[in-house]
């Protein structure tokens, strides 16, 4: 059974079983009401008659009973010796065969006579002619009062109807309604599944309900779902970009070994250190693509507060052991804190202080200013210098200022690539001033965000 069927007949039959208590309590309640009302009424008048009587001992009961005689009804008085009524007072000579009954209790009741219905009030009083204990009995016709509920009861029935079938016809369309976004999300899963494209579904921001927001879920699942898929591609087009030069060389070198290795050691000698460098180089590239697909996931890494000065301090200390070149580090500070992913900060500064030792034989300089908003970080170096036409292109992927030298220096066009991705996810920025033979340097900016 689909969803929307089930919705509709569960909709329905809930308000129908609802709409049936309320409508049976409704008819019940009015009918008591009514009964007990009219039960009232003559319970009123019973009393009147014998507080009449009390008080006129000398007028007959009869005659009592003739003054408050009820439209459609029988007053009478019963004793409890005799079958007939003592006195009876009737507006309708049918009504004189009514059965007699005689209680010590004070009863009322509803009872049918004749295809009649009638209610009837029965009330122990002390007899102003013999003294002697006797029952006053008022009855009346509520015939009317029972069409009236009869009509009451087929109309609540006749409106039950009707809405029931209105609530069918309107749940089938709350249904359709309520089902609109999963339909559309089947749809949608389905036209990825044929076509493996990656569909998103419309939604209207300003709706605040569980379904459009499950829309919006699955619409940030797309998201990510094309962004990983995107970075496998591209992921798998720069490796067998960046592996094919290497792979070359070595299946070059192989064959010539194959040829010519046996009888030149010179060959030989050769063709094992090329392919140890190219080994090697193969290595290099393979850990910055990997570097470069981590910096590129959208997954929220975990960032704390830590003390850049000290940390930066620290990786001078380290880096200086493996680099030719002095590190001089200048800050104002004794501590600075932010907030950052500690791992990703390092790789980002040993990324460019790594490039700086590449490109540059004399002193590296690492300076840490506090701005008012931020925290700038500059790595300068003393180098070749980067052509200002390169400039704007050096963080892209892939992108060598001058491929001879790259490979002579051991650059992948990578590494600039993943610093930019480090500094986007921690909301900073990051830039570079450069002059051909003069240096360059890289600038890195981040925010405070608060903290003092």
């Amino acid at each position: 059974m689909k969803l929307r069927t089930r919705i509709q007949l569960l909709t329905t039959v809930v308000l129908m079983v609802l709409l049936l208590i309320a409508n049976t309590s409704i008819y019940f309640i009015f009918k008591n009401q009514t009964i007990d009302s009219e039960q009232r009424r003559l319970t009123n008048t019973a009393n009147n008659i014998i507080m009449e009587m009390t008080e006129q001992q000398n007028v007959p009961m009869e005659q009592v009973l003739r003054a408050y005689i009820v439209n459609d009804g029988v007053l009478r008085i019963v004793d409890e010796e005799q079958k007939a009524p003592i006195v009876q007072v009737a507006a309708d000579k049918r009504y004189r065969g009514m059965e007699v009954s005689y209680t010590n209790n004070q009863i009322d009741e509803v009872f049918e006579y004749n295809g009649s219905w009638f209610v009837g009030i029965s009330i122990p009083m002390i007899s102003n002619e013999t003294g002697e204990i006797v029952n006053l009995q008022v009855i009346e016709n509520i015939n009317m009062l029972y069409g009236n509920m009869q009509d009451l009861k087929w109309v609540l029935i006749i409106t039950t109807t009707i809405v029931i079938i209105i609530l069918f016809i309107t749940s089938r369309f709350l249904g359709k309604v309520i089902t609109l976004p999963i339909y559309r999300l089947t749809k949608t899963m389905k036209t990825i599944e044929n076509q493996g494209s990656f569909e998103h579904i419309t939604v209207d921001n300003d709706l605040k309900d569980e379904l459009s927001e499950m829309a919006r879920t699955f619409n940030r699942m797309m998201t990510r779902l094309e962004e990983s898929y995107e970075r496998q591609e591209q992921f798998v087009s720069d490796a067998s970009h960046e592996l094919r030069t290497p792979l070359t060389v070595i299946d070059s070198y192989v064959k010539l070994l194959n040829r010519w290795g046996k009888e030149r050691p010179d060959i030989l000698e050769e063709a094992i250190q090329a392919i140890g460098s190219e080994s090697v180089r193969m290595k290099y590239l393979t850990e910055q693509l990997l570097l470069l697909a981590k910096a590129e996931e959208t997954k929220e890494e975990q960032k704390e507060v830590i003390d850049i000065a000290a940390n930066l301090n620290n990786m001078v200390k380290r880096l200086q052991r493996a680099f030719p070149q002095k590190i001089i580090f200048h800050h104002e500070m004794d501590s600075c804190y932010l907030k950052v992913h500690e791992p990703s900060f390092e790789q980002l500064m040993i990324i460019l202080l790594d490039n700086a030792k590449k490109y540059s034989e004399e002193t590296i300089t690492l300076q840490m200013v506090e701005e008012e908003q931020v925290v700038r970080i500059d790595v300068i170096d003393k180098g070749i210098g980067i052509p200002e036409e390169a400039q704007s292109h050096v963080f892209s992927r892939m992108y060598r200022v001058d491929k001879a030298r790259s490979r002579k220096t051991g650059g992948s066009g990578l590494g600039l690539s993943i610093a930019k991705r480090i500094v986007d996810r921690h909301n900073g920025t990051i830039s570079v001033k450069s002059k051909e033979g003069v240096g360059s340097t890289f600038t890195v900016t981040l925010p405070k965000g608060g903290i003092a």
